[in-house]
């Protein structure tokens, strides 16, 4: 990183289910990049160590992620992560870290309903995956919007996107993301016809209108 540069944080945040993974990490690895996924290191934990619980292993990887996320604002490292967003200590750090010039920049991907994140989590324990709590899916769903409303001043870059219309690889129909809100600076550039905002989001685009910078 270049001595005029400065440092950048990227984080894929959603709620369970809502498809950062499969969409956002999966775009971050075809062009070459890595990310923290805490759902890949609680594999691998619990690959090592198959006596260790599903919860112990998330617990595990959340603090290695928050270990990895704070060596980055101390050493004013670029890093990339996913997370729920759905709690006060990484959304805390994340402004912090703004706050001490580093960049933030956020790609926030939700869906219509709780219900939808708990169906779509369930579809992926039918193909293996792990499980989340359903009462953890649904505080997650009211927390992580208002974390990433509090966030907003603090952002370099926002891009939010609506997954809720459903993909049929059998049928080679591929998600099909929906520009909700893209913010840089405080200033709102797209899309250009808010109306048509999805309920989950309007209080997060309300937030942004009153921020917004012309």
């Amino acid at each position: 990183m270049s001595a005029s540069r400065r440092p950048r944080i990227h984080v894929l945040a959603g709620v369970n289910g809502a498809g950062k993974s499969s969409i956002g990490g999966a775009t971050v690895r075809h062009h070459g990049g890595e990310y923290f996924n805490p759902d890949e290191a609680a594999r691998a934990l619990r690959e090592k160590d198959p006596g260790l619980t599903q919860a112990d292993a998330n617990g595990a990887a959340w603090r290695q992620g928050l270990r990895l996320l704070k060596q980055a604002i101390e050493k004013r490292l670029d890093f990339t992560f996913e997370t729920t967003l759905g709690g006060n200590t990484i959304a805390g750090l994340l402004a912090k870290s703004a706050k001490q010039g580093i960049e933030v920049h956020i790609w926030y991907v939700g869906l219509s309903s709780p219900e939808l994140h708990i169906a779509r989590v369930q579809a992926r324990v039918s193909r293996g995956g792990h499980d989340i709590p359903a009462h953890d899916i649904h505080r997650r769903y009211e927390h992580s919007r208002l974390n990433l409303i509090a966030l907003l001043p603090h952002l370099t870059t926002l891009h939010m996107y609506d997954n809720s219309a459903d993909a049929d690889p059998a049928a080679g129909r591929l998600p099909k993301l929906k520009p909700v809100l893209h913010m840089e600076h405080g200033k709102i550039l797209g899309p250009p016809d808010l109306a048509s905002t999805p309920n989950w989001a309007k209080p997060i685009v309300a937030a942004a209108l009153k921020l917004h910078r012309p």
